[in-house]
This record gives structure tokens, sequence and C-alpha cells, in this order.
């Protein structure tokens, strides 16, 4: 286990403040105390805007586990609470301010400790440089986490910032042949909706029922322009999600063609995403948003140039190499990584609409978003937002045989 040295650690809540010192001493401090009790030292913390703001904004510096657990753990997230860190580390759960404090210097020691555990493996081939180049624009934990990673006098690497060259490439794929039209049964449907759900699933009969009823929407079209349409309405806790995945999922498989769903926020196509992990095992689901709500390498490349952004780039390397889908805005960058280095930030990394140059792009070939693109074309299941789903709709006009043939709004 790497060795971290006795660390002060903060804890603070709205009107008081908890310190425990590097020997372990804790002391109660009311806002305006906390700049001359922490003197010259630099205290763990867990979100450091939000404690400076709730202690007056002191003229002090903090080691912000949310920066450590980034590093360690890109992609996935928590919350940004000492009772958050808790959970997520598997550790007992802080119940007052100073066993907060108390619990800050064992999360940092276990999650330094799972950095050398994994220091060897392909994700972790560039930290060490990464962290070095953070380190060079003062990135305060950068000596712990070279340690941890067994290179303590590794040199600042910036070709470490540089992720599309670890990105893989996208690869062009035949377009899928039009799908056919063979009918969904209501108890076929039925019966999927069951399977998916289990037998320990609470029986909710108004959910079969609209199962049956949306089946419509998937028969064959009896004339050329006139779409099976059913509108379907159920109360709240019905379980509609499921119900009108389980006869797209069936259609989809049989077909081998795309259901295409429609929402309107990202949050519901999150929940949707969520609902669609219950489906067979080898189907393929696809989350498709508009372009500005992904990274942008050619973006994050001219970011680069700026030595103040270095540490979140560094952090968004570390993320991009990591994630899912590179989308900033709903995906699996946490939610409180803007609240830490703003918004803006992230803006000037996203796509932004127009400005795309495609294939006269240098990173055109791994680019995330045309790798998205292009897995929705092989998908089973396709989560949009109701804006792009009316877009690709005008765009794939002139092509019938790319544009889908089912379609759920939700």
């Amino acid at each position: 286990m790497p060795s971290l040295p006795a660390l002060p650690a903060l804890a603070a809540g709205h009107g008081r403040a908890v310190l425990l010192d590097a020997d372990g001493v804790i002391s109660p401090l009311k806002p305006g105390m906390v700049a001359r009790a922490v003197g010259a030292t630099i205290p763990l913390a867990i979100h450091a805007p939000a404690t400076l703001k709730r202690l007056g904004n002191p003229a002090i510096q903090l080691l912000d586990l949310l920066e450590l657990f980034a590093f360690v753990h890109p992609a996935q997230s928590l919350a940004p609470t000492p009772a958050g860190f808790a959970r997520a580390l598997e550790l007992p759960v802080p119940h007052s301010l100073e066993s907060a404090a108390q619990a800050l210097p064992e999360m940092a020691a276990l999650l330094l400790n799972r950095l050398e555990a994994g220091k060897n493996t392909p994700a972790n081939r560039d930290a060490a440089g990464l962290a070095a180049r953070m380190g060079q624009a003062g990135w305060l934990w950068a000596p712990y986490v070279l340690h941890a990673l067994g290179q303590p006098d590794a040199r600042p690497d910036g070709m470490a910032m540089r992720l599309w060259k670890r990105l893989p490439k996208w690869e062009e794929v035949a377009p899928r042949p039009p799908p056919s039209s063979f009918a969904v049964a209501p108890a076929e449907a039925r019966a999927r909706l069951a399977s998916l759900l289990g037998p320990a699933a609470e029986q909710r009969p108004a959910q079969a029922d609209f199962c049956s009823a949306v089946t419509g929407a998937f028969a064959p079209r009896e004339a050329e322009g006139s779409p099976q349409v059913v509108l379907a309405e159920a109360g709240t806790g019905t379980g509609k999600t499921m119900g009108y995945l389980a006869p797209a999922s069936l259609w989809a498989e049989r077909n081998k063609g795309a259901v295409w769903v429609s929402t309107y926020t990202r949050h519901l196509q999150r929940q949707i995403e969520q609902e669609a992990s219950r489906l067979p095992p080898g189907t393929s689901v696809v989350l498709r948003k508009g372009r500005e709500n992904y990274l942008c390498l050619l973006n994050f490349e001219d970011a680069m140039n700026a030595e103040t952004r270095a540490i979140p780039l560094g952090l968004i390397a570390r993320w991009a190499a990591a994630s899912a889908d590179g989308d900033l805005f709903g995906g699996d960058l946490p939610g409180w990584f803007a609240e830490l280095y703003g918004q803006g930030l992230l803006a000037s990394i996203a796509d932004r609409r127009g400005e795309c140059i495609h294939a006269a792009c240098p990173h055109f070939s791994t680019c995330v978003i045309e790798r998205v693109i292009r897995d929705a074309r092989q998908a089973d299941l396709v989560i949009a937002n109701h804006a792009l789903v009316m877009a690709q709709a005008v765009w794939g006009g002139l092509d019938d045989d790319n544009v889908p043939t089912r379609y759920v709004f939700d």
C-alpha cells in the first residue's frame, strides 16, 4: 500500500467545520477560524469549491478527493459527500462532521491503494506521464499519484494528454439490409415482458395489457405511406417503458431492424437505457444525442494550449479513454466535474453546431461522435431525443433504406 503521510482533513457544514490535524486531533471551528487553524498545511476535503463556499472562501488550498477519484476511477461517479464516498468505497458511512474528517485519510489511502494495484494495467500505461504533466501545472495530488504508480520521478509527458492517440478507430461497416416486416403477436409480447421482468416481479395486469396494446404499432403496413400508429396511455407506475420495450425488442430481433425510441430529455433517455439493460444478452442499445453533447477532439487539442487548463484536461483525458460514449453532459462524466472546473470548460471542448469539419478533421477516424453514429446504424434499439429523431427523419428522407421503420415516442 502506498505510504500516505499524515495529512490534515477538513469537513465543513453550514456555519461550522471540523479540522483533523496531522496528529489526529479533532478541532471544531467556526468558519472565520479555519484559515488560521489550517495555516500552511493543505487539508484533505471533498468538493473543494463547496467546502470553501461554506467557510466564507478563506485563502487556503485543499486536496480534493473528488479529483483523486476522477483520476483513479475515470467514467465512474459517486455522490460528492463524505457519505457518498463511503458508500462507493464500501467504508462505514460517517454521520457527523467529526467522523467525516476522520474518514477522509482512509478514503485517500484506499484510492491510492487501488491505483497502485492497477498500475501495470493498460488503462494506466500513460498515467505517470499524465500525472507528472498535471503536477507541472500545479496538481496537488501529483506526488501521491506518482508514488502509487511506482514512478515518483516520472517526467511530464505531453503526449499522454493526446487522447486521440489512445482511442480506438471506428470502421465503416456495410449498411444493414432493409428489415423484414414480421408482426409481433400480443401473446408473444406478454411472454417477452414476463421473461424480462422475471418470476419475482410484481404482477401488474395493466402493464401486460399496455404491452399487448402497443403491438399493433409493430404490425406490417397495409399500404405504402400508411404506417401503423398506436396512441397508448397508462397511469404513472404502470410500467410503460418495459411495456413497449418488450414488443420493440422482439420486433428488432425477429426482423433484423432497429426501433428508435424518442423521448424529450437526457434524463429520460438515461432512464430508458437503464430499463433496456434488462433486454436479452446481445441486444444492441445505443444512446443518440445531438453533436453538441459530445467531446470534440479538435476542440480538446486547441484547449491544451492553455496551461491553466492542464489539470482538468488531464482528468478529461483519463475519462475519455474509459468513457462509453464521450458524452460530456449526461453520460458517464460525473455531474460534479463541471462544479469543480466550470461549465465553460466543458462547453469549450464539446462539438459546436456548424463548426465540425467532418472528414477534414485530423481526428476523424477516432471521433467519438462518428463512432456513436455508426454504432446506431447497427443497433437494435436507439434511444434518442425528439429533436434528433425529427432531424434524422428529414436527413434520411432521400434514402428510404436508411430510415427507421419503427418508432416509439415516449
